[in-house]
């Protein structure tokens, strides 16, 4: 069973047994329909109050206070109005009674109807509580197994020997002609190593963790070409204490390197990543020739991998766009990110 479908059976459900409960009087001849309605009217009225909008806007959002303040004013909608409704209907039956015995029997169907709806207001809590926790847990589940998919992919793709042999060649390259510089570039292969391992097991990271990241990636692999024009990194921002999920951007980047033009070129790769508020904006941008290279080699698994990940992790916050124009290949997105 779909777990779309769940909600609506278990509502579908619960309302036709609540219906034929309150019911039972009107097949008996004992109760007036009327009486049917209002009950009808009380409870729905509670249940999906609390169902579509107090539990989703306050409860879990951990908004107490609103959410127990509306609540109250909720049942006392649901109650007062059916009250009225009952009390105008046997306005003929009050003109036979003391005006102290008509504000008892008020306080009494009052009274009934409150407990109704707070009953029904704890249920559809209880329905709408259980659906979202057992989402919420699919949802985990599934991002666990695709950020293993993903770190496996990733891991294959840093620490296979073709990248680390070019880097280490290029690192014994200049301790020759320049030892502090190789020094430098051994310490940032080692970090990113150690990101690769220890980082990308974690749901999210802080965001200045993945940019210092991304800056070591490009400077490695700016030392296999002598154009210091090649690539153009841009970062701008204050990433302050905005959290990401780890290597999101990588798989990109690596393809931007992979299909790139010849490194003679001035500017055949350009990345931009600004922070505005909680808003990160990416944009990746890489020159290519034709006839060796496609969009499709572009996009591959790891790109795929990567749509879905960020579908796990951001859901409706995040826009993707990967376009193709003449021997240009972009990449640009946009992630509504959360703090610490």
């Amino acid at each position: 069973m779909k777990k779309s479908i769940a909600p609506l059976l278990f509502n579908i459900g619960y309302w036709l047994i609540y219906l034929f409960l309150t019911g039972r009087g009107i097949f008996k001849d004992d109760d007036p329909i009327s009486i049917w309605l209002v009950n009808i009217f009380n409870g729905m009225c509670s249940f999906f109050t609390f169902y579509f909008l107090l539990v989703p806007s306050f409860l879990a959002k951990k908004k107490f206070l609103p959410f127990i303040g509306w609540g109250t004013g909720i049942i006392i909608v649901a109650a007062l109005i059916p009250t009225l409704f009952i009390l105008f209907l046997s306005r003929d039956a009050r003109s036979m009674i003391t005006a102290s015995i008509q504000w008892e029997l008020a306080q009494n169907i009052f009274l009934v109807f409150s407990i109704l709806a707070l009953l029904n207001g704890i249920i559809a809590t209880i329905f709408k509580g259980f659906f979202t926790w057992y989402n919420d847990l699919h949802t985990k589940t599934e991002l666990e197994k695709k950020n293993l998919q993903m770190e496996l992919s990733l891991l294959k793709a840093h620490l296979n020997p073709h990248f680390l042999f070019n880097t280490l060649n290029n690192i014994d390259i200049l301790i020759e002609t320049d030892p502090k510089a190789a020094s430098s570039y051994l310490q940032k292969l080692s970090d990113i190593l150690r990101f690769v391992v220890y980082e990308t097991s974690l749901e999210k990271i802080p965001l200045t963790k993945e940019l210092a990241y991304i800056r070591k990636y490009v400077e490695l692999q700016q030392i296999r070409t002598s154009n210091k024009q090649y690539v153009h990194l841009k970062i701008s921002g204050d990433p302050g204490q905005l959290m990401i999920g780890p290597m999101l951007f990588i798989p990109f980047i690596e393809n931007a390197f992979k299909h790139a033009s010849n490194k003679k070129m001035n500017g055949a790769i350009t990345l931009g990543i600004s922070i505005d508020d909680k808003q990160l904006y990416f944009n990746c941008t890489n020159r290519y020739d034709k006839s060796k290279s496609s969009i499709e080699a572009h996009s591959g698994v790891g790109i795929a991998l990567l749509r879905q990940r960020l579908d796990l992790l951001y859901k409706d916050q995040y826009e993707l766009e990967i376009n193709q124009r003449e021997n240009i290949f972009n990449v640009t997105a946009v992630i509504k990110l959360d703090g610490h």
